[in-house]
């Protein structure tokens, strides 16, 4: 009898169906998920929360049915021609990100930082309030997940959290800055690398792992503020000391670097893939409140999920069990599971309704 081939899958590959392999440990040896368990989208957002990189998957004919972008794009016409300006604006923003950052590592040449977060605060400030900058945030995922587009979604939750944190308008430049700049050592890594569909080994695992190093070293001579460059070194740590390159716990680690670390993870859940969509925003919340104050700061942490919670309220959602209504209500004791108003006249109370959840947010 054949023994079935295993390989090794990058977490952002993983499709659900697929079957585990091996046992899945977190960095502090914490079983996360045992073998033969079927992977689920919430096993991937999981995952990529606690910062796995790869697994080992049995191999399968599994078939992978490419994410098509307008199947999320529920929204009035209003809405749609409000978010055809911003995607046009967004797209400029990646081309002027891309020509600095590459400009700033291949050449002695400086950049005009306060130019590129001018041009970040013309996405953010052109929508009506810090809440609908979430929803075009969400509405805007690219399929490859590019470095680029990563670091300007980034940069964008960025300033939006410095809303939400009481920051000063100057701290939140600079934290909007850190969001375009914090993943600049991945541009520094090969492309067949990043780029490469599926199976990575090992040695170009551990390659990928280096990207804070080695954008620190590149831009540790360069003008930019020193905020920048600590959040580029340490954006990967985590305060329960799980975290690389150093191993850093909550104390040591530079606050922009942890509020950043929540918005990168974040955006790295709610992200579409090629052959998946990304997580429905309350899975996510759901993880950062069951697993959030271990691996991030809480200082920061709680006042961002309450706020990101508020960006759904009267959203309008579809339920596990097939129902759909809107978010009417938020449960503070537990923010993941708010009230709906269903289409029929119902009020669904999740947080005793433990059997059913969202599963999309329109």
């Amino acid at each position: 009898m054949d023994e079935k081939k295993i390989i090794l899958v990058s977490v952002s590959d993983l499709v659900p169906g697929m079957i585990v392999a091996r046992d899945v440990y977190t960095r502090n040896n914490q079983m996360l998920v045992p073998a033969d368990t079927k992977i689920t989208e919430s096993i991937i957002a999981r995952m990529t929360f606690f910062g796995i990189m790869s697994i080992r998957v049995f191999a399968s004919e599994l078939e992978k049915n490419i994410v098509d972008e307008e199947e999320e794009m529920y929204m009035t016409q209003q809405e749609k021609e409000d978010f055809a300006v911003f995607k046009e604006n967004y797209e400029l923003t990646i081309d002027h990100l891309s020509e600095n950052l590459n400009s700033l590592l291949k050449t002695a040449d400086e950049i005009n930082t306060d130019e590129l977060v001018e041009n970040v605060d013309k996405l953010v400030f052109q929508s009506k309030s810090r809440y609908e900058i979430m929803n075009m945030v969400h509405h805007i995922r690219a399929f490859d997940d590019e470095t680029y587009r990563h670091s300007l979604n980034v940069a964008m939750i960025n300033s939006v959290f410095a809303g939400w944190l009481g920051m000063t308008e100057y701290e939140r430049k600079q934290l909007t800055l850190c969001g375009l700049m914090h993943d600049v050592g991945k541009l520094l890594i090969s492309k067949d690398i990043l780029r490469k569909p599926g199976r990575l080994t090992e040695e170009e695992y551990e390659q990928i792992k280096k990207h804070p190093l080695l954008g620190y070293e590149k831009m540790k001579d360069k003008n930019i503020p020193e905020s920048v460059k600590r959040v580029i070194l340490l954006h990967h740590e985590r305060a329960d000391g799980s975290g690389y390159p150093f191993g850093f716990r909550l104390n040591e680690i530079d606050p922009y670097a942890a509020i950043t670390a929540i918005s990168d993870v974040y955006d790295a859940m709610t992200s579409n893939r090629v052959y998946r969509h990304g997580m429905s925003p309350f899975d996510v919340i759901e993880i950062f409140e069951k697993e959030g104050r271990k691996q991030f700061n809480p200082m920061f942490l709680v006042p961002i999920l309450n706020n990101l919670t508020n960006t759904y309220l009267q959203h309008y959602v579809e339920l596990s069990n097939g129902m759909k209504g809107k978010i009417v209500l938020i449960n503070k004791n537990e923010l993941s599971r708010p009230m709906i108003a269903t289409d029929d006249n119902q009020f669904v109370d999740l947080l005793k309704q433990r059997d059913i959840k969202i599963t999309q947010v329109r």
